[in-house]
């Protein structure tokens, strides 16, 4: 895998090697400096419920909201036996609560012009809606929902087993993923950010 990773990145770099006026023409430096832009941005507000969520705002005055839940539950918590399960419990959210099915999911979304989305990391594992600022409460009550009221069956574990099987098929195709995973290994090794965020084949297994 080693030898054709390598083979395959060649060409690559002797083409950034063989042309470093081109880059160096179409790059122009801006005027504007980091501390101007800090200007600009919009100021960032830390506020702590009293259950310990931290809650960061942001009024950017656009006429649409981003509504999310970053949650401190990524791979590097994860030991060698329960590596892959932070992207599982991502995967199962969209399965379906106590209050709603996931038909009823995809209709309190889509019926707002909503989009929902999530990813997990080696740092933590996120649910975020993008949706109309008026609607900034509505898209907050589904991520809370998935988040809180998630029901885990079998049938649907097993699937997204197999789901997630799949998916590993195919990071183990791009190359890019690849580099980084064993990037990750190799930086840091013995410790669990070594770790690959979709777990090993062995802890994916499904029937």
């Amino acid at each position: 895998m080693a030898a054709r990773l390598l083979k395959s990145l060649q060409p690559l770099a002797s083409k950034s090697v063989s042309t470093p006026a081109l880059i160096s023409k179409r790059w122009k430096p801006t005027s504007a400096k980091y501390d101007q832009c800090l200007l600009n941005a919009p100021e960032t507000k830390i506020t702590t419920l009293q259950n310990g969520v931290r809650v960061a705002t942001e009024d950017s005055g656009l006429p649409s909201c981003t509504v999310g839940l970053w949650v401190e539950a990524g791979s590097r918590y994860e030991s060698d036996r329960t590596n892959g399960v932070a992207n599982l419990l991502e995967h199962l959210a969209y399965r379906g609560t106590s209050t709603r099915s996931q038909a009823d999911i995809v209709k309190d979304i889509e019926g707002i012009g909503a989009h929902l989305n999530s990813y997990t990391g080696r740092e933590q594992t996120a649910f975020y809606a993008k949706a109309s600022a008026q609607d900034a409460e509505k898209v907050l009550d589904v991520v809370a929902d998935i988040l809180q009221n998630s029901k885990f069956d079998q049938g649907d574990i097993d699937a997204e087993r197999k789901v997630i099987h799949q998916e590993l098929q195919e990071v183990e195709t791009d190359l890019q993923q690849v580099i980084l995973d064993y990037l990750h290994a190799t930086a840091f090794q013995g410790t669990p950010l070594a770790r690959s965020i979709y777990g090993s084949t062995k802890n994916i297994k499904y029937r």
